[in-house]
């Protein structure tokens, strides 16, 4: 512990306003890779699996998914739990963020009951397993944009975003009201090139935005004005908007009955 006792006041207070910066850089960590954004809590953050994800929930996107080899490499350096869990032994095992089901496991050790929750130590691409309540650090995802691989129709992807967590956690969730989550709006170039980025993951040749023609418009789920120049042809009523990942613009039409991936934003 620093001691003050021989210095003036006001070198007093940068010195400790000094302190509480360090404090800062050691145990709140960012990281970022590959256009991954993750934040790293340590030290006095230490808390179990359950407090981790709210925690990450509250303050950022949630606690990091790692969807493959390439991804893994990216958390190298990173330590703590992660967002992998299952319910119990006979349970798959899946992220916490949409409860998708894991399909990139990578254990240093085949896990036995009661542990049900995963994490990782610093410098190794293997994964640990612990009981849930145990308490380690942990790593949130600033993720706002990311690809879900599931082949649904465009109103099945907005249902599947729309359900992924509530803004208030006493209300209840549906597909009108209280949602966190959302089929991704795309504004601005970045907004595309981001976009396109992700898609690129996908295993179809498009995937489904938040763009739909309604009411002889094409509108945005979010009800953000479409910014850019549509075509003058009409699409029909059952028509989405989709976004090519090999292609150069801003949309396709596609009809919304049809299978895709899809891209679900953080609402603002």
């Amino acid at each position: 512990m620093f001691s003050f006792s021989c210095i003036s006041p006001a070198a007093e207070d940068t010195v400790k306003k000094m302190y509480i910066l360090v404090l800062l850089l050691v145990f709140l960590t960012p990281g970022c890779g590959n256009g991954l954004k993750y934040r790293f809590y340590s030290g006095s953050y230490k808390t179990s699996w359950a407090k981790a994800q709210n925690y990450c929930r509250t303050h950022h996107t949630d606690l990091v998914t790692i969807r493959d080899a390439t991804e893994n490499e990216d958390y190298y350096g990173g330590s703590g739990w992660i967002g992998l869990y299952r319910e119990d032994a006979s349970s798959p095992w899946k992220w916490s963020r949409g409860d998708e089901i894991a399909n990139f496991i990578i254990w240093e050790e085949d896990p036995l009951p009661p542990e049900n929750c995963a994490f990782k130590y610093p410098g190794t691409k293997k994964w640990e397993v612990d009981e849930c309540n145990a308490k380690h650090s942990f790593m949130c995802s600033d993720e706002k944009l990311f690809l879900v691989k599931e082949n649904k129709t465009w109103e099945e992807a907005l249902e599947h975003c729309r359900s992924l967590e509530t803004v208030d956690p006493n209300e209840a969730n549906t597909p009108y009201q209280n949602h966190r989550y959302d089929l991704a709006t795309l504004i601005t170039p970045e907004d595309h090139d981001l976009a396109r980025e992700i898609a690129q993951e996908s295993t179809t040749r498009a995937v489904w935005t938040g763009l739909r023609y309604l009411a002889d418009q094409w509108m945005w789920v979010r009800g953000e004005p479409v910014t850019y120049q549509m075509s003058s042809n009409c699409p029909g009523s059952r028509s989405c908007g989709a976004l090519e990942k090999d292609g150069n613009a801003p949309f396709n039409t596609r009809k919304c009955h049809q299978r895709k991936n899809f891209l679900c934003s953080r609402r603002p």
